[in-house]
């Protein structure tokens, strides 16, 4: 692809973040009949990072099986002097999009036309134990993004979290969210000891379909057993933060979610695309399927009507991908490239710069699969439509 052409692709980021900050449990966002409940920010030191106050409990933690994400970057409107997991190269004003102009010029700079902007500190689970306190949180998140958004909605766009733990509150806000112009609603692949398919998920699953908004599944740290096992914060960043995807993945496929709801998209985000061809066949190779390995009752379980290669390629599953991935011409020669979208990760410590000129020189990579890769995906998953 010639530098004309690659500059006439602007990306449609799937995945972009913002941070928390005071604004979000403002007056303005917060239910007033729990105003000496809603979360602050307090010191730990001149040079230790802010944390938040929920109730009586110091968020994020950072060691013990329920290590989380999501420090304030900003204390007062005044910037914090250690921000961590956040990338040097994203101001705070950006970041916490205290300023919805820093970030349009953020985007401007990753050569990104539109971002749909999904949380920091709710990819973490729990928050706080206390259901009221959670769904009070949920609803003030849900308002201020969507006031965010509301400022430039041409570019940028916003999901819908939820707390799966409290299904009702979950269908009123899906409901809610549908109303204010979110685009999907967020899932986590395990949401404490709820599995994405535990019978408490079937009203929102249901509640999202009705809806018409797809579902995204993305990683975070939600999962209490995969802490236990892995519990340094490269163990949690680098294996427990994306198997929760992958969980998810397998349970959609076999138990049924993606037969139930044949016309719902579902997307897997954040955890690269390398897994997905060797995770698929695994699942195949155990799904009782002709073809499939025999042996005793492996398949028991598998409640599926298809294998997981046929949800893929009827359009109703898609997938993360890093743009410096090696194994991404692969997954496009196995999945094919209508599949796949990319996510900036935007502001977060780990996102790379620059990301969207580094896919576009690549060699390896068609210049028509690179322009569905940036753009055609991400807007046939949002159900957004190419200007």
């Amino acid at each position: 692809m010639d530098e004309e052409a690659q500059q006439m692709i602007k990306a449609w980021d799937a995945d972009g973040h913002v941070s928390e900050s005071e604004v979000t449990f403002s007056d303005k966002y917060w239910d007033p009949k729990l105003k000496d409940r809603r979360p602050t920010i307090i010191e730990t030191g001149p040079d230790s990072p802010l944390y938040w106050m929920v109730d009586t409990r110091s968020f994020p933690v950072r060691s013990g099986p329920y290590q989380q994400a999501g420090f304030p970057l900003s204390k007062n409107g005044l910037a914090a002097k250690v921000t961590p997991g956040i990338s040097p190269h994203d101001p705070v004003e950006s970041a916490e999009m205290r300023s919805v102009k820093a970030r349009l010029e953020q985007l401007d700079r990753e050569n990104t036309e539109i971002q749909v902007i999904y949380p920091t500190m709710f990819l973490s689970y729990p928050i706080t134990y206390d259901r009221q306190l959670a769904v009070a949180m949920m609803r003030a998140y849900n308002r201020w993004v969507a006031d965010l958004a509301s400022q430039c909605p041409d570019r940028l766009k916003w999901v819908t979290i939820i707390d799966p733990v409290d299904p009702q509150a979950s269908v009123r806000e899906i409901e809610r969210g549908k109303k204010l112009g979110a685009v999907a609603v967020m899932l986590l692949g395990v949401t404490g000891d709820v599995r994405i398919d535990d019978p408490p998920m079937e009203p929102i699953w249901a509640a999202a379909n009705d809806s018409g908004l797809p579902v995204a599944v993305h990683t975070g740290h939600s999962f209490r057993a995969l802490g236990e096992v892995n519990d340094t914060h490269h163990d949690k960043t680098a294996i427990s933060f994306w198997l929760t995807v992958q969980f998810a993945f397998h349970r959609v496929i076999s138990k049924g979610i993606a037969d139930r709801y044949p016309n719902l998209r579902i997307a897997f985000l954040e955890a690269g695309c390398s897994w997905v061809p060797a995770l698929a066949e695994r699942i195949e190779e155990y799904s009782g399927f002709p073809g499939a390995r025999a042996g005793v009752d492996f398949h028991r379980g598998y409640t599926g009507k298809h294998l997981p290669k046929e949800y893929i390629e009827r359009g109703q599953i898609y997938f993360g991908f890093e743009v410096d991935e090696k194994l991404l011409p692969f997954a496009i020669e196995e999945f094919g490239d209508e599949c796949w979208v990319y996510g900036s990760d935007i502001p977060h410590g780990d996102r790379l710069y620059g990301a969207v000129d580094v896919f576009l020189k690549r060699e390896d990579i068609s210049e028509a699969s690179k322009r569905k890769l940036l753009v055609d995906n991400t807007a046939r998953f949002y159900g957004l439509t190419v200007r």
